[in-house]
C-alpha cells in the first residue's frame, strides 16, 4: 500500500508588519529607543559620523532587501543634505511619533476572602 500524504496548509511566514517604503517617498526618523540621534551607515554597516534627530524628514533614494537582518534604506535629509543607510525600524512615515504601546501586565484575581493562604502553599 502506497503511503498518501495529508493536505495540510503551508507553513507561511509571519507577515512584516512595517510599511513599505517607496524610492522618492519623503518619510521621518524614527528613534526606537531613548536615543535622541540615529546613526546613518555606510553601505557595509560602518558609521561614518553622522546622525538625524528624531522626527527628521528625509527622502528615500533606495532599498536593499536584507533578508532576516531587515530592510535598508539609503536616505537623504532634507535640511542639511547627509545621507546614508537606516533600518526600516528607524523609519516612519508620520511627522508625530507614534503613542507608545501600553505594558501588558499581569492581573491578579481574588477568589475568596485575604485569610485564605494561596494555591499550592501548606499553612
Amino acid at each position: 500500500m502506497a503511503f498518501i500524504p495529508s493536505r495540510q496548509r503551508p507553513v507561511g511566514r509571519p507577515r512584516d508588519t512595517r510599511p513599505v517604503l517607496a524610492v522618492g517617498q519623503r518619510v521621518f526618523v524614527h528613534s526606537p529607543s531613548d536615543r535622541p540621534i540615529v546613526v546613518l551607515m555606510d553601505e557595509r554597516g560602518v558609521t561614518p559620523g553622522g546622525g538625524l534627530g528624531d522626527g527628521a524628514e528625509v527622502e528615500v533614494l533606495a532599498w536593499r532587501p536584507r533578508g532576516s537582518a531587515g530592510t535598508r534604506y539609503r536616505v537623504r535629509a532634507r535640511e542639511n543634505g547627509s545621507d546614508g543607510w537606516l533600518g526600516a525600524d528607524e523609519l516612519r512615515t508620520t511627522a508625530a511619533r507614534p503613542a507608545p504601546q501600553p505594558a501588558q501586565s499581569a492581573t491578579t484575581v481574588s477568589h475568596g476572602a485575604a485569610t485564605h493562604r494561596p494555591f499550592g502553599q501548606r499553612g
